[in-house]
């Protein structure tokens, strides 16, 4: 009877551990990751890659961000530059995520935008009806004049995202507060691209165009993330140690239930 449930536990351990490490092998949301700032008291890039920012104008820190510390900028010209020599990625497939706590200072502020090239630019941010749009194909007015668009919540956190695929691109809202998300797609076709000098909180184009208020854990994929993983990010977190994590937390598992 003891051997019986000894071998029913270990059972039951191996099912857990079997089930975890094939759930992450299957959903690895590090996969593409290009960059990633969790804006925790300096404008580092942890993802890697070391695509580091450095802080123009008068960002402040703030404590008490959406995960640890986030960025307040103040809508007049405080920004962040990030590797304007170095991230330049050519891609067709492009996501950009972000938490928000504010508004538009002005009508087409930018939340995060790459005014590099003439026409290979990148841009999400504020229509002046306050939908989530975003900058592709060559600036082509389908993307930054898209109606229909999702509204980007005001002065609550918020997780808000573009996913940029080959015949559509989708908007991305979560409300932190009603745990809610919204949706809405542009069904056209898009091109590969090569944006540079990306820029958080301005656009570098056309006059001011700045956002108020906090950002925090601002993340860069070169594929199109879908609705379940912008879920995971916005109620879980990108976690960009999970082998490691995995490799301790079966450690932990032989530990209670022993080894033999």
């Amino acid at each position: 009877m003891m051997m019986t449930k000894r071998l029913i536990s270990k059972l039951l351990v191996f099912f857990i551990y079997l089930t975890t490490i094939l759930s992450i092998q299957a959903a690895d949301i590090t996969e593409g990751l290009i960059g990633y700032w969790p804006l925790d008291g300096n404008a580092k890039d942890e993802s890697g890659n070391n695509y580091h920012g450095e802080l123009d104008g008068k960002v402040k820190w703030e404590a008490n961000g959406r995960v640890n510390g986030g960025a307040r900028f103040d809508g007049k010209g405080s920004h962040i530059k990030v590797a304007q020599k170095d991230l330049m990625p050519k891609t067709l497939e492009f996501t950009v995520v972000t938490w928000i706590n504010g508004h538009k200072a002005q009508d087409w502020a930018a939340v995060v935008s790459a005014r590099g090239t003439a026409k290979q630019a990148y841009w999400m941010g504020y229509r002046p009806d306050d939908t989530l749009a975003y900058v592709w194909n060559n600036d082509s007015k389908e993307t930054w004049d898209w109606q229909g668009s999702i509204k980007i919540p005001q002065d609550t956190w918020a997780l808000i995202a573009v996913a940029i695929g080959k015949t559509k691109a989708t908007a991305y809202a979560y409300t932190a507060a009603t745990k809610k998300l919204a949706i809405a797609e542009n069904k056209i076709a898009h091109i590969e691209q090569a944006p540079s000098n990306f820029v958080f909180g301005k656009d570098d184009c056309c006059g001011q165009r700045f956002y108020q208020g906090i950002l925090d854990e601002v993340m860069m994929f070169e594929r199109t993330l879908n609705k379940d993983e912008i879920m995971r990010l916005a109620t879980i977190g990108l976690n960009v140690e999970s082998k490691n994590k995995l490799a301790t937390s079966w450690g932990q598992i032989k530990e209670v239930h022993g080894s033999n």
